[in-house]
């Protein structure tokens, strides 16, 4: 007689943290942007090991390393194989060292690149791109930004229709830039993540008391936002929600 494994449901958490800028092979020096980042990597380590299992996401949002090619970003891509946990990680615009999507998901299991697509974990889903200057900004420039900008929308669609298709219960979505210029401004992003019923949106990009300030936080039209900046959480990985996957034992 043939025993079936017996299926149980595991409860794990998902994190979200944006702009680590690791610097691991060119050491170069984050203190200089302010007391908030003195000895950083090592203050994100200890909080990462603190709260983070093996079985737990981390969602990271861009502007993981400093480095201009993907053989000087592999120590810092390292440094992040070696802490527990699933990381999920779009781009950001400092990492000038992404390469081919085929090419960085060959290089680790436990590092996941989102582009143009969904991942999901048990009952729900995460996506998301970099996003960029939207037009609201007092810094927008027609000229440099709008064919940028439009193309990170049509990303952020490809990526929230994958995120349906998955048919999870919650979608998570990720920007590294802001999803607008300020509280009352509007965007194409803000119009996508109502559109698509996102239920949670973290961002990063933001550096420094003024400019946190700007940052859209809290219940908008149904959903909820965070900034989620390394600097603006003392690199101390954001809880987001937890999500239930099956397992057999």
């Amino acid at each position: 007689m043939m025993i079936s494994a017996k299926k149980t449901k595991n409860m794990n958490k998902i994190f979200a943290l944006g702009d680590i800028h690791l610097s691991l092979s060119s050491e170069k020096p984050m203190d200089i942007f302010g007391t908030a980042w003195e000895d950083h990597s090592e203050k994100l380590q200890k909080n990462w090991l603190k709260k983070i299992g093996e079985n737990d996401v981390v969602f990271l949002l861009g502007d993981h390393s400093w480095a201009m090619k993907l053989e000087e970003a592999m120590p810092d891509l390292d440094w992040l194989h070696a802490l527990p946990g699933k990381k999920v990680l779009i781009r950001g615009n400092h990492d000038l060292w992404w390469a081919s999507i085929s090419k960085l998901r060959s290089i680790y299991d436990d590092l996941l690149f989102i582009q143009n697509d969904a991942l999901s974990f048990g009952d729900v889903v995460l996506c998301g791109t970099r996003g960029w200057v939207t037009p609201s900004d007092q810094n927008f420039s027609k000229d440099e930004d709008q064919h940028i900008y439009e193309r990170e929308l049509i990303r952020f669609r490809l990526s929230l229709e994958a995120a349906v298709k998955t048919g999870a219960g919650e979608i998570i979505a990720g920007l590294h830039f802001p999803p607008n210029a300020g509280m009352d401004t509007n965007s194409g992003f803000m119009d996508l993540i109502k559109e698509f019923g996102v239920k949670k949106l973290v961002y990063g990009h933001l550096h420094g008391r003024e400019a946190f300030k700007k940052g859209l936080q809290g219940i908008n039209e149904g959903t909820e936002y965070a900034l989620v900046s390394g600097d603006y959480i003392d690199f101390d990985p954001l809880y987001i929600c937890d999500f239930i996957s099956a397992s057999r034992d």
